[in-house]
């Protein structure tokens, strides 16, 4: 009988296009039976680091052995590998170019497979559509019950590339951190975790040092218990430390974007 498993897919494609569309077909002519949830799209182009920390911050809601069909890839065509990744509970297929960073660190890497064998790829394979032509389909044959390793063959663990990034630095009067999201309101996630703000009290007020510049936002629960137009830090949704303004955006407030290196002083 086929097998009913979800496939969540998220892409920097528009949904005025009908690339997302094309790659359910694949996947339905494969698996008709298959559940596939649109996780995200158009994810700022080619913006693999929004798309890894999307992933990191919705894969766990998922029930495990979902399968991530993931398509942020501005090296299509190119050197750059497709891989399909095992980690401890769940499986996510894309390029080798960083977008499972995150999800890997957190989740534990079991396995790593290049996507080398032809025979699960529609023919002829695009050299600029390998969403289409390789992912989809190795999405659809892996949520068949096919084994991983028939999809392509083993990869060592260090050659799954990843983004550089900081690692947060927590003390018991400062915190230091990279912004790894800023979202469509301006709040800026750090990659501090929330519980560094567990020994503070409320409306603690904090400095937020970047570079030569300091800016003064006091410690909330909420974007509402602000005043409008109010700087705050809170822990945000995704359980890491946020920069917010009440009704305004951080990100333009204190020029803040991903990549961003900031350090928060007790004030």
């Amino acid at each position: 009988m086929i097998e009913r498993r979800i496939i969540a897919i998220l892409t920097d494609f528009s949904l005025r296009d009908n690339y997302i569309g094309v790659m359910k077909g694949v996947i339905l002519s494969i698996n008709p039976r298959a559940i596939i949830v649109d996780l995200a799209h158009g994810v700022p182009k080619f913006n693999i680091r929004k798309g890894a920390f999307l992933l990191l911050s919705a894969y766990k809601y998922f029930p495990k052995n979902t399968i991530f069909l993931c398509v942020i890839d501005p090296g299509v065509g190119t050197g750059r590998e497709g891989i399909l990744l095992k980690t401890k509970n769940y499986y996510f297929i894309g390029p080798n170019n960083g977008l499972f960073t995150f999800v890997a660190q957190e989740d534990g890497i079991v396995q790593i497979i290049k996507l080398r064998n032809e025979k699960f790829f529609v023919k002829p394979a695009s050299k600029t559509f390998h969403g289409r032509d390789i992912f989809a389909p190795v999405s659809a044959y892996l949520s068949l019950g096919f084994k991983p390793e028939e999809l392509g063959r083993v990869m060592s663990l260090n050659e799954l590339h990843r983004i550089e990034i900081m690692e947060p630095v927590i003390h018991h009067d400062y915190l230091e951190g990279e912004i790894i999201y800023v979202d469509d309101f301006g709040n800026c996630v750090t990659n501090i975790p929330g519980s560094a703000l567990s020994s503070y009290k409320k409306d603690s007020v904090f400095w937020v040092l970047r570079e030569d510049k300091r800016y003064v936002v006091r410690l909330s629960e909420t974007y509402g218990s602000a005043e409008k137009g109010e700087g705050i830090i809170l822990v945000g949704s995704h359980g890491f430390v946020e920069i917010a303004v009440n009704q305004g955006s951080a990100a333009q407030r204190y020029g803040l974007k991903e990549g961003a290196r900031i350090r928060i002083e007790l004030g």
